[in-house]
């Protein structure tokens, strides 16, 4: 009987193992994120590229309502006075960046149309609410020429196309700074993303987006923790 018993009973776990499993479980993982957050341009903040843009003061959403950039994180399209005719662009800027960050707090997406674009916006807009929560993303609109003002406010050194639209999109900080990537070694200077290109926004937009995020959520961190401080 005694024999048998023995064969039976548990065998003890060596506390190393047990502890070098945790490690393995927990903490690799959010040093090897840490690690890929960095990327290959090695930035721990996205790089401002134009200190402050102009305001949107005067750009009213399709239903009358002002649009504010500050204290958000924005991402900034223009579709110009035909855009159903950048259906495409819009439908990649939503499938890769919107419905990814769209439920982070304080971000929203802005296109702008000229006035002669409404008509065809709110027909887009109507049909993207089948199979997308647009509620943080604002049409809105202005005259020509303050469309014009506005754009080249962002000091990209892209060009306007003739009907007001613009194949990239632009990420605008909380303080109403344009956000993008230094020129270095390898490539030159990001200061706005290619809606025509899955990769682009892919492979670097949604990165700079990931850093930007996270530049803030540790910023808040540091804030939280520091009043937490201040109380004790």
């Amino acid at each position: 009987m005694s024999n048998i018993k023995d064969d039976f009973q548990i065998k003890k776990v060596n506390p190393f193992a047990k502890y070098f499993v945790l490690v393995v479980l927990f903490a690799l993982p959010l040093v090897a994120y840490l690690f890929f957050l960095q990327g290959k341009h090695h930035f721990n903040t996205l790089p401002v590229m134009q200190e402050q843009i102009g305001s949107l003061d005067n750009f009213m959403t399709l239903e009358g309502q002002l649009v504010q950039l500050t204290d958000s994180v924005s991402v900034i399209t223009l579709l110009g006075n035909q855009p159903y005719e950048r259906l495409g662009y819009v439908s990649n800027i939503n499938e890769k960046i919107y419905k990814e960050f769209h439920q982070f707090e304080s971000f929203q997406m802005i296109s702008i149309v000229p006035e002669t674009g409404i008509k065809d916006v709110s027909e887009i807009r109507y049909q993207m609410q089948e199979n997308t929560d647009i509620e943080d993303w604002h049409f809105i609109t202005a005259s020509d020429e303050e469309i014009k003002e506005f754009f080249n406010s962002l000091n990209s050194g892209f060009t306007l196309n003739k009907d007001l639209s613009s194949d990239y999109a632009f990420i605008i900080d909380k303080n109403r700074a344009l956000r993008g990537r230094n020129e270095d070694d390898e490539d030159a200077a990001i200061y706005g993303y290619d809606t025509s290109s899955i990769a682009a926004l892919q492979k670097t937009m949604i990165d700079d987006m990931r850093v930007l995020l996270a530049e803030y959520r540790f910023a808040f961190k540091k804030n939280r923790d520091q009043e937490i401080e201040k109380d004790e």
